[in-house]
């Protein structure tokens, strides 16, 4: 029996040009009998220029070229018929690349620098989400500079996880994240036939770290009066801990606090700033404590829309804090967020009412500011001690 086959040009609307989001590829499909399959004719179009009921393309000078390329691939199939070869996925696209062929760069930074640049333009991240992958392409640079597709395996994120957790310190939190956002990567891959699976799905995501760590109001005073003169050290130092102390006064995330401007700072008496991770406005008191701080950073010299704070990398901070502890005599790991850990216990501590909690951190849902309502050792024993039986 002979084989029946046909060739016709089609509009991948679950595809669009790297450049330009709003043209979509036209693809030849080849339907024979033993299957189909679609190969890219290298030409976009705009959705608005493809005839949906007649299944062509508006432009006659392209629907010419795209009927001309047609013929040239139903030839080859003709010729395959007529000597009898086998009519096979592999054989069929074999035997049409001589004519049309889709060139894939190798290079993985090309497509991740495509995919970070249309997700992030379409709106698809926020500013947060942007940090974690420009962190995640920072150090996947600093591993290895030159990554080609065919490499990327099982192995190779081990390995990676291995120089991360050994050469970064990164801690289980961050491997994580790290490993959420090469597999969203990946996952694009596999749907743009760039590669044909994602090993990450054979990774196992270590044990996030809990969230029980936070410092008393001892610890925060030895924070406070801690002696950070060390060399060319000293500054960084001096700019983390004040960083630090400031989510310690106000419960805001590192994203947040490196965000804001003067413009949000209200009449020197609280804060309005829509949170980075969430979208949600917050409105933050300032105290005693976190009000020094801000002036201490030239607010008076600087204008509405100016940063507050000083540039410092979120990296920079995490491994300064390490140093901070050791040089406070604080033994604890200390990592930005253990500043808003501290913020939310101490409210908790002081006895402030969890709704009231939950509205200064920003929380959506109660059952989140739950997870800082816990205390130490120190606090615990100061409580069963004012209890009267």
């Amino acid at each position: 029996m002979r084989n029946s086959f046909s060739v016709k040009t089609i509009l991948r609307k679950d595809k669009f040009k790297i450049d330009d989001v709003n043209k979509h590829p036209l693809y030849f499909q080849i339907i024979f009998k033993n299957g189909k399959t679609k190969i890219p004719s290298g030409k976009h179009v705009n959705i608005i220029q493809w005839d949906e009921k007649k299944r062509i393309v508006k432009d006659s000078l392209l629907k010419n070229i795209l009927i001309k390329e047609e013929n040239r691939i139903y030839n080859i199939l003709l010729e395959m018929d007529n000597n009898n070869e086998e009519f096979t996925l592999e054989n069929v696209k074999n035997r049409v690349k001589g004519i049309v062929q889709e060139k894939i760069n190798p290079d993985f930074y090309y497509h991740f620098d495509e995919f970070f640049k249309i997700k992030f333009g379409l709106g698809e991240l926020s500013d947060g989400t942007k940090y974690h992958y420009e962190l995640f392409r920072k150090q996947l640079k600093e591993y290895k500079s030159k990554i080609y597709l065919n490499e990327i395996n099982t192995k190779f994120i081990d390995d990676f996880i291995y120089y991360l957790k050994t050469e970064k310190g990164v801690g289980n939190s961050g491997i994580g994240t790290r490993i959420k956002c090469f597999s969203a990567v990946l996952n694009k891959f596999v749907i743009d036939e760039l590669i044909n699976n994602n090993p990450c799905k054979n990774v196992k995501r270590p044990k996030e770290n809990t969230r029980d760590t936070f410092l008393n109001r001892e610890e925060l005073k030895k924070l406070v009066s801690a002696n950070l003169e060390l060399g060319n050290l000293t500054k960084g130092l001096e700019l983390t801990c004040k960083l630090f102390l400031f989510s310690c006064y106000t419960g805001l995330r590192y994203s947040d606090v490196m965000n804001l401007k003067k413009e949000n700072i209200i009449e020197n008496a609280k804060i309005k700033t829509v949170m980075l991770k969430t979208k949600r406005e917050v409105t933050v008191f300032l105290n005693d404590y976190s009000l020094p701080i801000l002036k201490s950073s030239n607010l008076k010299s600087k204008k509405d829309t100016d940063f507050v704070f000083d540039r410092r990398e979120n990296v920079s901070v995490n491994r300064d804090l390490k140093l901070i502890a050791k040089l406070s005599k604080i033994n604890k790991l200390l990592t930005f967020h253990v500043a808003r850990h501290t913020f939310g216990s101490i409210l908790a501590i002081n006895k402030t009412p969890i709704n009231i909690i939950k509205e200064q951190m920003g929380h959506s849902d109660i059952r989140v500011t739950q997870i800082y309502m816990n205390s130490d050792e120190e606090t615990s024993r100061i409580a069963m001690n004012s209890v009267k039986f």
